[in-house]
């Protein structure tokens, strides 16, 4: 879907410079040097600039006061098996010392909100909270959110153009249609939109063994998913909740649900597990218990599984856990329209774009969400919005009242939401902001490793298309694939070693991100579909 311990390598600081784009967490450190280092015993001796001296090291000794000749003596009589064992041992120690793997660093606590704990004032009538001590790690970046969507027979209306002259008002959009954007998981359509939007053989193999490993990490006891194990890399702190969900979102991003697909007994196991959990008002009970600050980023994420889970079925089953989920969130909104670390509070971006995607899943599969709540939130991003809206801060701070902490993690969930609240394509404010997260986070497996920037840029990409999806998903489909472990017990995951939440979030939360990303071109359509999808398909 964040400055608390010492982050792992790569996360933003509190500051929340940059993820996954108002990412969670903290910033880690430099990464390790990977330069060979200085082998004892070298004959070139250099000077202070780095340079050779060209010098002998007897020369060198005897101006240092050394007596002369002592090290060519020694030379001299030292038995041939002697000098022997002598350089091979030099060797093997220059060669450990060369091929040593960089140090992980200590785990810090997972914090699934991605931004800072700290807990904001009255909760809002009529949401049943139970009260839980608030831990104080600072502020963070978000988390992940999913795009979900409706199943009416509706298109997507007609915006109102953007005035493009400098400074000019930009008229009110219109909210997209979303009822059809969930169809492209259906069985015999994804491999025509994995052609039609750039996917491959390859991308689609990547998916298959992402959700052959993520089968096998499902507890086949209580049929839920777990952050910490039983793979190795797990993350620092544990939360079934938030695993349970984004391993659900992954599989159903694929058509896989109770009653279809090739993981229908994975997903039913998983969604009777988490309806178990399901609380009358809404909430989802987990032992041991999720930390405060922790619990509405998990509520957004189940919500947007139930959500999905509920349109891509149209069964009444899933309809009303989906529908307390939501109704739950809808109470939870605070007064400035957005939603944090406990119901009521005034909001910032990082819990804010999960229940951005929680209501819009709601709507695609066709439940109650009223509008004035979308009223709210957009009012809630204008008060985050810097650049003219191209860009977006974590949340607006005293005692200036401006938003503060803007990173492109954060900045490409406002742009998500802002798509789904109706800008268009060619909005100049987003086609701005689009460049700059392209230009700043480039797809680097191992310079600027972030999966959780990455899912939300993908996502923004996708939806525009043209041009910026094209170089995103070059780039995209070069890397992921290449990148997926391919053998061993963890194959068909993605290592989290040096990401900047995957110490934290660990191999799990690694991998669903990877996999989400992967199934992007089906997972949902693009907004707007009837200017998007291919020619000879229908968005209906």
């Amino acid at each position: 879907m964040k400055s608390p311990p010492p982050p792992p390598r790569g996360l933003p600081a509190s500051g929340g410079t940059t993820l996954v784009g108002g990412t969670p967490w903290a910033v880690p450190p430099p990464l390790n040097s990977r330069e060979p280092p200085v082998v004892p015993g070298m004959p070139v001796v250099s000077d202070a600039a780095g340079r050779s001296t060209g010098r002998s090291r007897g020369a060198v000794a005897a101006d240092a006061g050394a007596e002369p000749g002592r090290f060519e003596e020694w030379v001299r009589r030292s038995p041939p098996l002697t000098l022997s064992l002598s350089l091979h041992i030099l060797v093997l120690l220059a060669l450990a010392v060369w091929i040593v793997q960089p140090r992980r660093e200590a785990k810090l606590v997972l914090d699934l909100s991605f931004a800072s704990p700290e807990v904001v004032e009255a909760a809002r009538p009529g949401v049943q909270v139970v009260p839980q001590p608030v831990q104080e790690p600072e502020p963070e970046d978000a988390k992940t959110k999913e795009p979900p969507v409706e199943k009416s027979n509706s298109s997507p209306p007609k915006m109102t153009e953007t005035n493009d002259a400098p400074g000019a008002a930009v008229a009110k959009a219109t909210a997209p249609a979303v009822a059809a954007l969930l169809d492209g998981r259906e069985e015999g359509r994804r491999a025509a939109l994995v052609q039609a939007f750039g996917g491959s053989n390859e991308t689609e193999a990547a998916v298959a063994r992402a959700l052959a490993w993520l089968a096998k990490q499902q507890d086949k006891k209580d049929g839920l998913w777990s952050l910490q194990g039983p793979y190795v890399d797990g993350g620092s702190q544990e939360n079934r909740l938030a695993a349970t969900a984004m391993a659900l979102l992954a599989f159903q991003g694929a058509g896989n649900t109770p009653g279809a697909g090739k993981y229908s007994i994975v997903v039913k196991r998983g969604w009777e597990a988490l309806v178990k959990k399901q609380l009358a008002d809404g909430r989802f009970d987990f032992t041991p218990p999720i930390p405060s600050h922790h619990a509405l980023y998990s509520h957004a994420q189940a919500t947007i599984a139930v959500c999905e889970l509920s349109g891509m079925t149209r069964a009444q089953a899933h309809a009303r856990p989906a529908q307390l989920a939501l109704d739950y969130a809808i109470a939870a909104q605070g007064s400035n329209g957005g939603w944090r670390y406990e119901p009521g509070h005034d909001g910032d971006m990082s819990v804010t774009g999960w229940y951005m995607m929680a209501l819009k899943s709601g709507q695609m599969a066709g439940l109650e969400v009223p509008q004035a709540c979308f009223d709210r939130l957009e009012s809630f991003l204008e008060s985050v919005a810097v650049q003219d809206g191209s860009r977006y801060g974590y949340r607006v701070e005293a005692p200036d009242r401006q938003p503060a902490q803007v990173t492109d993690a954060i900045s490409a969930e406002g742009l998500l939401c802002r798509q789904y609240l109706g800008w268009r394509p060619s909005d100049r404010r987003l086609c701005a902001g689009l460049e700059v997260l392209l230009a700043a986070k480039p797809f680097d497996w191992e310079k600027d490793k972030d999966v959780y920037a990455w899912y939300y840029i993908t996502q923004v990409a996708h939806h525009t298309g043209d041009g910026p999806w094209r170089r995103w998903n070059h780039r995209m489909t070069a890397v992921l694939p290449a990148a997926q472990v391919q053998k061993g017990a963890e194959a068909g995951s993605w290592d989290p070693a040096l990401d900047k939440w995957g110490h934290i979030g660990g191999r799990l939360f690694t991998t669903c991100f990877c996999t989400l990303m992967l199934e992007v071109y089906y997972r949902h359509l693009p907004l707007y579909a009837d200017e998007a999808v291919p020619a000879g398909m229908t968005s209906r």
